[in-house]
Formats: C-alpha cells, sequence, structure tokens
C-alpha cells in the first residue's frame, strides 16, 4: 500500500500545515526528509496572530484558501474538543485532509517500509484479539497510520463508557494509575467503580503531582508516589515537555519505580490503568513478577510509539498467554487514546 508520505511526494496540489508546534515541527521534519515542500502554515481562529513558524507566517485557513486555493492541509497536533472537530470537518468538505502519524515518542515512522518489516508480528496480535471490534480497531489504526486519513478512526471509535465496560475491577481492588496526571482519570474510576477500596496514584511531574494531590484529596484511601514507572526502582532522568507529557529521557533527575515494587505487599485484587508516555514496555517488564503471578486487569495506552501496537501485547502475552486481549479507541484526532484491555 502507498502511504501517506509516498503520496505527498507525487500531489501536484500546494501542501500547508494545520497547526504550530511539536507535532509540526515533527511533521516538517518528515515532509523535509522526503523532499516535499511545504507552501504555507495556518492556524485555527484565536491563534494566528502576528507569529511565525519555522519561516512561515502564521495564516487563518481562509487566508491559505485565497491564496492557493486547492490544497493538501495536514493537521499538526491532536484534539478531543468538538468545536475542533467541526472546524475539521469544515475544512475537509473543502480540501484534502489529513493527520499524519508521527511518532509522539521514538523515532520509528510507521510508513509501509515499517509497516511490512513488521507484518508478521501485527498479524500475531491481530490473531490473538479477542473480539471482531478489536480486530477492526486494530485494522483501521494500521490503516491510519499509513494513510493519515481519519475516516479509519470514525469508523473505529466507540465511547469512554463502552471502553471501560471491558475492564470493570473486581470488587474492593486496589487501583494502581500509572501516569496519574493531575488526577483525572482517579476521579473517573473511583466514581465509576465505587467499590474500589484504595488508590496507588503515580506521577512523576511535579506540577501534576500537586495538582493531583489537591484534586483528589477528599477521595479517601489514596496513596500519592512522586516517581516515574519503569522496569527498574532508582533513579533517572525524564524529559519535560510544554505539554501533558513527561518521559524518560535526557532532562531532569527523579526517582523512579516498578509495578513489581509498588504491588509487593498487596493481596487484593488490582486493576491498572498505564498511560506513560513512551514507557510502557518498561512499566510491564518492570511488572512481570506482579502481572505473571496475579494477572491483574490493565488497561494499557498504545500510541506512544509505532511499535506500541505489537509490542506491548506481545509482552503481556508472554507473560500470561491466558489474557482476552481486547483492543479499542476513544474518539480523538490523530489516533491517540488507543488503548489495549487485558481482561
Amino acid at each position: 500500500m502507498k502511504d501517506l508520505w509516498n503520496y505527498l511526494q507525487e500531489t501536484t496540489k500546494p501542501v500547508v500545515l494545520y497547526g504550530t508546534g511539536n507535532g509540526a515541527d515533527k511533521i516538517l521534519d518528515e515532509l523535509t526528509r522526503h523532499g516535499v515542500a511545504v507552501q504555507g502554515v495556518f492556524a485555527s481562529s484565536g491563534f494566528v496572530r502576528s507569529r511565525s513558524f519555522r519561516g512561515f507566517q502564521v495564516e487563518s485557513y481562509a487566508s491559505c484558501k485565497e491564496r492557493l486555493g486547492d490544497m493538501v492541509v495536514l493537521m499538526c497536533f491532536g484534539s478531543t474538543r468538538p468545536e475542533v472537530w467541526e472546524n475539521i470537518a469544515c475544512i475537509s468538505s473543502e480540501q484534502e485532509f489529513y493527520a499524519p502519524d508521527v511518532p509522539v515518542y521514538g523515532k520509528n515512522l510507521f510508513d509501509s517500509k515499517f509497516y511490512k518489516e513488521n507484518a508478521d508480528l501485527c498479524a500475531q496480535v491481530r490473531n490473538l484479539l479477542a473480539d471482531e471490534k478489536s480486530r477492526e480497531t486494530f485494522d483501521c489504526t494500521v490503516l491510519n497510520k499509513l494513510t493519515g486519513d481519519l475516516k479509519y478512526l470514525y469508523e473505529c471509535q466507540v465511547e469512554a463508557d463502552e471502553a471501560d465496560s471491558l475492564t470493570v475491577p473486581p470488587a474492593d481492588a486496589l487501583y494502581l494509575d500509572l501516569g496519574a496526571y493531575n488526577g483525572d482519570t482517579v476521579l473517573r474510576y473511583t466514581s465509576l467503580y465505587p467499590s474500589i477500596k484504595s488508590v496507588i496514584a503515580v506521577e512523576p511531574d511535579a506540577r501534576n503531582f500537586r495538582k493531583l494531590n489537591e484534586n483528589t484529596t477528599h477521595i479517601p484511601g489514596v496513596t500519592y508516589v512522586n516517581a516515574l514507572i519503569s522496569d527498574h526502582v532508582g533513579e533517572t532522568t525524564m524529559e519535560v515537555n510544554k505539554g501533558r507529557g513527561v518521559h524518560e529521557g535526557k532532562g531532569v533527575a527523579v526517582s523512579c519505580t516498578t509495578v513489581d515494587e509498588l504491588l509487593k505487599d498487596v493481596d487484593e485484587p488490582v486493576f491498572i490503568k498505564m498511560d506513560v508516555e513512551g514507557n510502557e514496555l518498561a512499566a510491564i517488564n518492570g511488572g512481570r513478577e506482579f502481572i505473571s503471578k496475579n494477572r491483574p486487569v490493565m488497561n494499557i495506552a498504545c500510541y506512544h510509539r509505532s511499535e506500541d501496537i505489537w509490542t506491548l501485547p506481545l509482552a503481556v502475552h508472554s507473560l500470561r498467554p491466558d489474557y482476552k486481549i481486547y483492543m479499542r479507541h476513544l474518539p480523538s484526532v490523530p489516533g491517540w487514546d488507543t488503548q489495549f484491555y487485558f481482561v
């Protein structure tokens, strides 16, 4: 299959970027690497202002449309906001519109070459999935990554309540929130499942950790851990972005811990949510003993690295081949908020 990058090398239409920031930097770098010239950059209303990005004056969509006419628009940021989706629908009704898949972390671009090299691993994972909706989600995820076409995400997406129904925790469970951010998922799951008996909330970023404490202080039985989840206990360094994510890399010194360490004295059933900015495989490896012995219910994000859609399920399957494995995509553009559910 021809991927988006091949197509952009061949199109005669002007190529423009929608959005600025880290995502636009990555996409512009890939376009340069593929020899694709960019003819403009525009932002949503309210974000245009008088500014430039990588040598381009940031325009409005109307200005770009007036100047260039028929063009290929590449979305360079992610969103779950309804007003952004409405704007996407408006622009895509008039222009060719794609959301290129560039990895949040790591260097592997999910292009046709990368997919061909790993097609056997993809097939292995697809065969492990427990229901038809999971296989549809897997297929749509691959097609979206290759083409940047949002129709594949729209075809497979489900609402959060439907996805959550796959991983109802046992009564009196401990909820381990890995990547607790500002407490949003602690609030969500303790409200959704009032039978949760206790919570361990793990968040490495100091500012997020303060907000986590502030936002969930009214919830009884919460233990707060200011550390990065990894495959070893001790210290590491983490890279801090301006946005939500922090992950292991060159940067600020931070304590790190593992699932096995956090749960070494736990006897009750456990429900694990894991959204740790590209450190998911390390987190699984750091929980090998507990996962192998106890088979906790788990919800693991699989959208940070291009290879996550096979490395993560295969790593868990190697520890406990008796898991039922599901895959779901929640409403988000691009293909973020995509998870595996281990039941």
